[in-house]
């Protein structure tokens, strides 16, 4: 009787260790078929997300999140949050934080953040274009660009804005 509850214990320590096995080759086969390009983007992806998320300390509707700030720049670039412009704010804003981005990855991490939409237009009929950091990345041949478009929508009394926000990250 005991040997056949000794081999039944076996059996099962056997077939666990099988499970395992066969776990992690699945999760080291998964991770080798996530190659940089993917991460890059992934990253990219989540660092627009994240950095439209974060809170300004500001307590105005208009100044509270990153996003709403860049709505405020984009629509109303001179109403004061405190004693700044929204303008001014956005842009010393994205910079930090997107400035934190540049120092841990390395300095051939270039960015440049945009954003534009498709009601306001010039007299030109273009839309209006509101772009921050690098620009020199829309006219660079030699760079691996990594982006990420990010589609906004917010409500300001009766009318309602959508806004294309793209984070375009290019490296030398």
């Amino acid at each position: 009787m005991n040997s056949k509850k000794a081999q039944s214990s076996m059996i099962l320590i056997i077939i666990v260790i099988m499970i395992f096995v066969a776990m992690i080759v699945f999760l080291l086969n998964l991770a080798g078929s996530v190659n940089r390009e993917t991460y890059t983007n992934l990253y990219v992806n989540n660092l627009l997300l994240s950095v439209m998320r974060t809170d300004t300390g500001y307590t105005d509707s208009k100044c509270k999140l990153v996003s709403d700030l860049v709505f405020c720049a984009y629509f109303t670039p001179e109403w004061r949050c405190g004693n700044e412009r929204c303008l001014d704010l956005a842009n010393e804003t994205l910079h930090k934080y997107l400035g934190v981005f540049a120092k841990q990855t390395n300095s051939s991490m270039r960015y440049l953040f945009t954003v534009t939409t498709n009601t306001l237009a010039t007299n030109e009929g273009e839309p209006i274009t509101l772009e921050m950091g690098d620009a020199s990345i829309k006219t660079a041949k030699a760079t691996k660009r990594y982006s990420y478009p990010l589609v906004l929508t917010k409500s300001d009394g009766f009318n309602q804005h959508t806004l294309k926000i793209q984070l375009v990250v290019a490296k030398n």
